[in-house]
């Protein structure tokens, strides 16, 4: 008996040590019972396991002849550790946590319908692909929180319990909670990840890392015998500069683009680094200098080349961070066989399609390929002359050596609450300044937006001579000296507490430009550079267009300035009898004489109220310089002249006037109940005190005024255009302009009813 005893107490204890495993290892009983009662819409696993996804550190995947084990490092970064060290594919490991955490049983098959021959449709044998993960305990190993194997992709659909869509659904089977040889249909399907087999887990991207956390990186090519190419900034905010082999600008699109390119490298295979033979030297090594990464990262790029096995360009590439080598696309794939190939021959043969973009939609769009990504200096430096935004300029001066006074032209703010716009004054010939047309000034100001870069003439190494290099250009003594002042900055600052805004000014920009000739075909061409900066640029006329020393140019084009007010008379000169209208602005009234008969009843106050506002608005096409001798032998017999008599009032010995206001203004209620306003009102008008006076002044007194007479003279032009411009003369001042056709013929319509 006590035998007896000790053998059922000896399989009890295997029993309990063999339960305590079971439990360690799967976190269930069921593996004692080897069934789970599964039901429909329930978890795959429980929420106690399912919270616990977010903390696996470790994931075995195997298929029928393949096994992968991925662990997951402090930064939360998936990466493969059998066979080969190498990163995973971060968004393939995402897909199988989220699988696992949403899977709901559809339905369950029995097993006594299941047989032989239809486990080839379920796929959990024929296809399988087993998935274990496992989080880390506390005693420094792991505990199994999911196992399962999928299967092949179930016909049926599941709701999605939101009322419109549906959900895809696969064949499973899972030993988590026993021997439990059941086939489920689970929502969810993530086998297209396994599509390739399970060395499409690898990451294909060689670089993993946000644009925005770049500062600096450098490009060594292995045939260039310069300075490595550097280029950097101090913060995603800050503009990229490049540093090296001179001090130049960067152009700011094409870095963000070589970035952006470098982060969606994607190879065509991945491949253990001792299964491949490299060159001797790559073609270019990439350095990134990533924020918050300890090291450097460093891409090199190896010389493109055609394998055996295929007709496309590819090359390799390697990281220091993973012992892989990247196969990646060096060039587009063509297909260049039978008489699809002399269709899209025939087709890559058109301009507005050359052969690399027709590649490219035939071989998908987004690829990165490794020949098009810009790793020198030509294809990062900027591309533009100037980089000032045309809202930011305060005022611009532009001195040329071909007029003896500059060119200056300043902004008056206005005021974006009353929406007054800003107006723009200009300075020329050594005249004060007078309102700019605002069409021509927003016309240069979006040239210094921009200013294309033709070509680059020399960059000048740091600490080189810059004053010999502008002499060779001639620009030590350039034809113009353009100058930019930016609107001042305003930065908010805490001082003792307050939160405050201030205004920095900011230095203006110059720049010389000079016009040479090319010696090998003598054409004409522009090159310049800003001052204090290394590089000469070849330029492009679209700013040197723009340039005009002349008044005539800047001249606001509104050809009459007067107020309705001051119209006493307006005389229309026709080749017969001039009309006289005499204008009457407090009455609203007209009369007028043609050839000394009354015509008053004729006028139509309407059409004559008119005809005064197109006056008002009249613009000239374009203004002439004094004395053209065009526009002056044409206008020596106008066929139409219209004349203006003005009483214009005179402000100019007006003073400012300042009142203070009463103390108990203050402590007026706005209900003005007691009538403290009226009366408030009263005092000021009636009491003979100084403040009544002086209203009483401005409200009564009488300015002076002055008589102004304005005569416009029109002439066609000597074309044969159907709709011709015209010349204009204004007779007092001698100003000539243009006028077009339409604006000419308003200025011939009529007043009078028939």
């Amino acid at each position: 008996m006590r035998i007896l005893s000790t053998i059922i107490l000896t399989l009890l204890a295997a029993l309990c040590v063999t339960a305590a495993v079971f439990l360690a290892v799967d976190g269930n009983i069921a593996r004692l019972t080897g069934w789970y009662h599964f039901k429909p819409g329930m978890p795959l696993f429980s929420e106690e396991n399912t919270n616990q996804l977010k903390d696996v550190s470790w994931m075995r995947i195997e298929s029928l002849h393949d096994r992968i084990e991925c662990t997951r490092k402090e930064d939360g970064t998936w990466w493969i550790t059998k066979p080969f060290h190498d990163r995973m594919k971060q968004d393939a490991a995402q897909a199988i946590l989220g699988f696992t955490g949403t899977a709901k049983v559809v339905d369950t098959l029995p097993l006594n319908k299941v047989t032989r021959g239809s486990m080839r449709e379920f796929g959990v044998e024929t296809a399988p692909h087993k998935i274990t993960l496992k989080v880390p305990t506390n005693d420094g190993d792991h505990s199994t929180i999911a196992r399962y194997t999928l299967g092949s992709v179930s016909p049926w659909f599941a709701d999605a319990e939101d009322g419109e869509n549906l959900l895809p659904t696969t064949y499973l089977r899972t030993d988590f909670y026993g021997r439990d040889k059941r086939i489920h249909v689970v929502t969810g399907n993530i086998l297209s990840i396994f599509r390739n087999g399970l060395a499409a887990l690898r990451d294909p991207h060689p670089l993993l890392f946000s644009p925005a956390q770049v500062r600096k990186f450098t490009i060594t090519s292995a045939h260039d015998k310069a300075k490595p190419l550097v280029v950097q900034r101090a913060s995603a905010e800050s503009p990229w500069n490049i540093t090296s082999p001179n001090l130049t600008g960067a152009g700011q699109d094409r870095v963000n683009n070589l970035i952006a390119d470098l982060a969606s490298l994607e190879a065509m295979r991945v491949d253990d680094a001792a299964s491949v033979q490299l060159p001797a030297k790559p073609m270019f090594i990439i350095e990134l200098i990533i924020e918050g990464q300890e090291k450097p990262t460093v891409l090199k790029l190896y010389a493109p080349f055609t394998p055996d096995t295929g007709d496309q360009m590819v090359s390799y590439a390697t990281v220091d961070d993973r012992p892989v080598v990247f196969t990646l696309q060096a060039e587009p794939k063509v297909r260049r066989k039978g008489s699809y190939a002399a269709i899209v021959n025939s087709i890559c043969q058109l301009p507005v399609l050359p052969e690399k973009a027709m590649a490219q939609i035939l071989s998908g769009a987004g690829t990165v390929y490794t020949s098009d990504l810009p790793l020198s200096l030509e294809k990062l430096r900027t591309m533009q002359f100037t980089d000032i935004k045309a809202e930011d300029i305060e005022r611009v001066a532009l001195r040329s050596r071909f007029a003896p006074w500059p060119l200056r032209i300043l902004r008056i703010p206005g005021d974006a609450e009353s929406e007054v716009a800003d107006t723009w004054m200009y300075s020329a010939a050594g005249h004060g300044y007078k309102e700019a047309e605002k069409d021509v000034v927003e016309r240069l100001l979006k040239s210094l937006s921009g200013v294309p870069v033709a070509g680059f003439v020399e960059d000048i190494a740091p600490g080189g001579d810059v004053h010999a290099a502008m002499a060779r250009h001639g620009l030590n003594a350039p034809d113009y000296v353009l100058s930019v002042l930016p609107r001042p900055c305003a930065v908010r600052t805490t001082l003792f507490g307050q939160d405050l805004s201030l205004v920095r000014d900011r230095a203006p920009r110059t720049y010389l430009i000079k016009r040479n000739a090319d010696p090998t075909t003598g054409r004409g061409h522009w090159i310049g550079m800003e001052m204090g900066t290394s590089s000469i640029y070849q330029l492009s006329t679209k700013l040197t267009r723009n340039f005009s020393m002349s008044s005539e140019n800047w001249k606001h084009r509104n050809i009459l300035h007067f107020p309705m007010s001051a119209l006493r008379k307006l005389t229309l000169g026709f080749s017969t009898a001039p009309l006289e209208l005499e204008y009457d602005y407090i009455g609203e009234t007209w009369a007028g004489k043609l050839n000394g008969e009354d015509v008053t009843p004729r006028i139509n106050p309407h059409r004559a109220e008119n005809y005064v506002r197109q006056l008002q608005k009249l613009k000239a096409f374009q203004w002439l310089y004094e004395g053209e001798p065009n526009a002056t032998h044409a206008l020596n017999n106008p066929v139409f002249y219209v004349r203006l008599d003005l009483e214009l009032t005179d402000y100019s010995d007006a003073e400012a006037i300042v009142i203070e206001q009463p103390t108990d203004v203050d402590n007026v209620s706005l209900e003005d109940v007691d009538g403290s306003r009226r009366k408030l009102a009263e005092k000021m008008l009636l009491e003979e005190d100084e403040m009544a006076e002086t209203m009483r002044k401005v409200a009564l007194a009488e300015r002076k005024t002055h008589k102004q007479t304005i005569t416009i003279e029109i002439a066609p032009a000597d074309n044969r255009s159907d709709k011709p411009i015209f010349y204009g003369r204004i007779r007092e001042t001698g100003a000539l302009f243009t006028l077009q056709f339409n604006d000419a013929q308003s200025l011939a319509g009529s007043i009078l009813d028939m």
